[in-house]
């Protein structure tokens, strides 16, 4: 599959690499994720492992997610919910760490990002925490689907087997995304004990919203993990990349390896 996409393209808009015996042996969702947006993405992140800079909304969803992980190892350990205010502190902290190596757009404020993350927290502990029970925190997880080894990382798995994936948006989703459906159903194939799994989105607005989408892991999604994961891992071990402008990621915004992109293929990457 992917050699006969690549011979579509100009022999010199194709990367030919030697790619290192351990790359894409073990697959992790988001690797999944990555290459499936953009080959030339994945052989910058993954093969030539370039820094992967943060951005300012980046490093907002990385410290929601550190206060809330916080929030429920709290309850594991003391069985009682902590004061908001203690998680809020927990948050500040973060994002003054994650905005200090950041790489801040043009159209991101630290301040308003760090005052829109604030919400994003306050909305979650206050709207969805509560109902839920952990059972895992920030749990990794390996296993093998469709012969192909993988690995990750479980946000959150309540009681109920349910694993609780979370994410901020700019908006309120629609429904959940293949690649998003793609990394739940790893993450259920692969801890003992998941029964379903549930994307929970925080909307990054001036009164942020929880949005809970159910995902259930019928024959049909078990069928198609294990069928594309095999697909997946030849192509990233097959050495030829290219880049996929026409996604809506591949932008100077959501992409850090724009410059590399730029300097490898020529062309421009969109703002």
């Amino acid at each position: 599959m992917t050699s006969n996409l690549a011979s579509s393209y100009p022999a010199d808009a194709v990367i030919t690499a030697t790619i290192p015996v351990a790359v894409a042996d073990v697959l992790s969702p988001s690797q999944c994720k990555t290459f499936l947006q953009c080959t030339a993405r994945w052989y910058f992140k993954y093969v030539e492992q370039l820094p992967d800079v943060c951005t300012g909304n980046l490093a907002l969803g990385r410290a929601v997610h550190a206060a809330v992980a916080q929030h429920f190892r709290y309850r594991q350990t003391n069985g009682r919910i902590p004061p908001i205010a203690e998680m809020l502190e927990t948050y500040g902290d973060a994002i003054r760490r994650e905005l200090a190596t950041a790489e801040l757009r043009d159209d991101e404020d630290a301040g308003e990002l760090a005052a829109i993350g604030a919400r994003c927290v306050e909305a979650y502990l206050t709207q969805a925490a509560p109902a839920i029970t952990p059972a895992l925190v920030e749990h990794l997880v390996a296993g093998e689907i469709g012969g192909v080894r993988v690995r990750g990382y479980v946000d959150l798995m309540d009681v109920e087997g349910r694993i609780i994936d979370l994410k901020t948006a700019s908006k309120k989703p629609a429904s959940i995304t293949a690649d998003y459906k793609l990394q739940l159903a790893m993450y259920v194939m692969t801890t003992p004990g998941a029964t379903s799994a549930r994307l929970d989105t925080i909307t990054k607005q001036k009164t942020s919203q929880w949005v809970p989408q159910s995902y259930t892991l019928d024959d049909g999604e078990r069928r198609y993990v294990e069928t594309l994961l095999p697909i997946l891992q030849d192509g990233m071990k097959d050495g030829r990349y290219w880049p996929s402008r026409d996604h809506n990621l591949c932008s100077r915004k959501y992409c850090p390896f724009w410059r590399a992109c730029e300097q490898e293929f020529g062309g421009q990457v969109k703002a």
